[in-house]
């Protein structure tokens, strides 16, 4: 668990008030923004990291995730797949539904505002090591 929901709490977020339906959306966020950010803190420590900086912005990126499923009404992973595609293309003819959500990066569902608060932790790097 990145994220406790006292941790949530203490930095200024409170549309999870219930500490249940927080333990719940948490696992997903936590997937959502392990996907963007390559497995950093699956490979890495989160409490051993002593870049505070990086480290209370991912806490806060995981904050404004679980904020994020929580408005969308997201309480499983058969929800998240279950959505419907926002565009459909075939050749150069492309389909768009009226319920594209410019809320989210591309297709990660990970929230914008997320995204955005990762820029300048280098944890969205996609360079390869060429040593």
């Amino acid at each position: 668990m990145y994220l406790t929901h006292s941790e949530y709490m203490s930095l200024g977020f409170s549309k999870v008030a219930e500490a249940k339906v927080f333990d719940e959306l948490e696992p997903y966020a936590e997937r959502q923004l392990n996907r963007v950010t390559g497995d950093f803190y699956m490979k890495n420590s989160l409490s051993a990291d002593t870049f505070k900086y990086r480290v209370d912005k991912f806490k806060i990126a995981m904050a404004v995730q679980i904020e994020y499923l929580k408005s969308v009404g997201v309480t499983s992973l058969s929800e998240v797949l279950s959505a419907s595609p926002a565009s459909v293309s075939v050749g150069r003819m492309r389909i768009e539904s009226g319920n594209t959500n410019a809320a989210t990066v591309g297709r990660t569902m990970v929230a914008t505002e997320a995204y955005n608060e990762l820029i300048y932790t280098g944890l969205l790097y996609k360079g390869v090591d060429y040593r």
